[in-house]
C-alpha cells in the first residue's frame, strides 16, 4: 500500500525510547499516539507503560515523605470514583480499591484534583 507507515518491529526500546514512551503517557498522550510518535508498535508502548507503571513506582526512592501506596491509575479512579457519585464514602472508595491506605490518603487525592 503505498503512503502506509510501518512500525519497526524490534524487540528492545532504546532508553531514549523508553523515555519519551513514559514521558508522553505521563502527559496525558494516548497510547495510540505515543506510538506514532514514537514509530513503534501501540503494543510496544503499552507494554513499556505498564512495566514502568509497575514497577516504577517501587524504583522511584529519591522523594520525600511516606512511599506511595497507590499507583496513578488508582489514584485517577479515586477521583473518578468520587465524581461520579458525589455522595459515596472514603471507606467506600477505600473497600472498593482494595488497597490498605488511609482515609486521609483519599481525602488528599480528592482535594488535591478539585
Amino acid at each position: 500500500m503505498p503512503g502506509k507507515r510501518t512500525r519497526r518491529h524490534f524487540s528492545q526500546l532504546s532508553e531514549f525510547e523508553r523515555g519519551l514512551i513514559i514521558g508522553m503517557k505521563t502527559a496525558g498522550w494516548s497510547t495510540r499516539s505515543v506510538a506514532a510518535q514514537v514509530d513503534r508498535s501501540e503494543c510496544a508502548v503499552r507494554n513499556c507503560w505498564e512495566q514502568w507503571t509497575r514497577e516504577g513506582t517501587h524504583a522511584r526512592k529519591t522523594g520525600f515523605g511516606a512511599t506511595r501506596k497507590t499507583t496513578k491509575r488508582e489514584d485517577r479512579r479515586i477521583v473518578r470514583q468520587a465524581l461520579v457519585d458525589p455522595t459515596v464514602t472514603r471507606s467506600t472508595i477505600r473497600a472498593d480499591e482494595g488497597v490498605a491506605i488511609a482515609p486521609q490518603t483519599i481525602y488528599g487525592h480528592l482535594t488535591h484534583k478539585s
